[in-house]
């Protein structure tokens, strides 16, 4: 091989590498454009100026409704699994906050919690006929956000289980998740361009959806990852709950409901101190309970053919039990009221 050819074969060869890439990108910009099966779809604008989508699976016309909400870098997608082990009876709305899938982010201030907190009290308030128990779920960033939107709704939220939640101390009250942190803010600012350029179509040559294997959704939790813009939305809100976190956060508001966890055994065995982090937002509440699923992980929880079962059967209990109290309290004699239960931890 003379010299002047092989540095022509080693542009042709990156050129080529990055056109795959390029077209894989479009690709799967294309296809995490389309909707859920099962699931109707609908638009809501929002007071904030966002234009959020979200997705509703009917349940009986007497039965619960649960809220999804996704963690950082995730979108409704993360939850179909779960839904997918729900009972038929319960009503299933996934969203997608402003900036992931077909939700457009039109908010012309900085982003802060706030307005994701007040475009899901919307989705709620379009989305979840009056009278209708309802349960918010959410899973890591999206737990917290979760829980600030149960405050925003005293009367219209009959529970909360919270799945591997983010706590606003925790970079505060684990120093090995605040040294883990600083990785995250870093993969966070280089994963926009790295995606622009086509990266995605080399994600996961590192099994980073390993834990899905297996799962109907795998192909489309895999594709999201290349999207650029899943990207931008996720380095948005990393850059403020970053700051916000290092900063202390802020006291849990507290609720008139019950908050239940579901934690990833991989959390409470590697980094023991969010068991005191977990207690606190089993405190915020009037009840519930900390459970743990076996052998999990902080995505696995949600993702994992193994494990999603679980974690649905724990959110199916706590509908459950929204709908008890919902019953109870629509009783115009107090007399029934039940007792304030107390919080418990099981191993699942």
């Amino acid at each position: 091989m003379n010299e002047p050819t092989f540095p022509r074969l080693t542009v042709a060869g990156l050129a080529a590498c990055l056109a795959a890439g390029l077209v894989h990108q479009k690709y799967a910009a294309v296809r995490t454009l389309a909707g859920h099966t099962g699931f109707e779809q609908h638009r809501l604008r929002c007071a904030s100026g966002n234009i959020v989508t979200y997705h509703v699976r009917r349940g009986a016309a007497d039965g619960p409704t649960l809220v999804c909400e996704a963690g950082l870098m995730n979108t409704s997608s993360a939850w179909l699994l779960i839904a997918d082990h729900l009972d038929p009876s319960v009503s299933v709305v996934l969203y997608d906050r402003a900036g992931y899938r077909r939700s457009l982010r039109r908010c012309p201030e900085d982003y802060s919690f706030r307005e994701s907190v007040c475009d899901l009290a919307e989705v709620v308030a379009g989305a979840v006929g009056d009278g209708t128990p309802c349960v918010l779920a959410g899973h890591s960033l999206g737990g917290y956000l979760a829980h600030r939107t149960a405050a925003a709704l005293p009367g219209r939220v009959h529970g909360l289980v919270l799945v591997d939640p983010t706590h606003p101390r925790e970079l505060l009250h684990s120093r090995k998740q605040r040294e883990g942190s600083r990785g995250v803010n870093l993969t966070m600012k280089l994963g926009p361009l790295a995606a622009t350029l086509g990266s995605g179509l080399l994600m996961d040559k590192k099994g980073l959806f390993a834990y899905a294997e297996g799962s109907p959704h795998y192909r489309k939790l895999r594709l999201e990852s290349s999207v650029p813009g899943v990207w931008r939305t996720a380095l948005r809100e990393w850059n403020y709950s970053y700051a916000f976190m290092l900063d202390g956060g802020r006291p849990l508001d507290r609720l008139g409901v019950p908050v239940s966890v579901v934690a990833a055994e991989s959390t409470m065995t590697g980094t023991p101190e969010h068991n005191d982090l977990y207690e606190e937002y089993l405190a915020s509440g009037t009840g519930g309970r900390i459970s743990t699923v076996p052998g999990s992980s902080h995505l696995s929880v949600l993702g994992s053919p193994d494990h999603a079962p679980l974690t649905a059967k724990l959110i199916q209990e706590v509908l459950q039990e929204a709908v008890h109290g919902a019953a109870v309290r629509a009783v115009p004699d107090g007399s029934d009221e039940p007792a304030e239960s107390t919080g418990r931890k099981e191993a699942a």
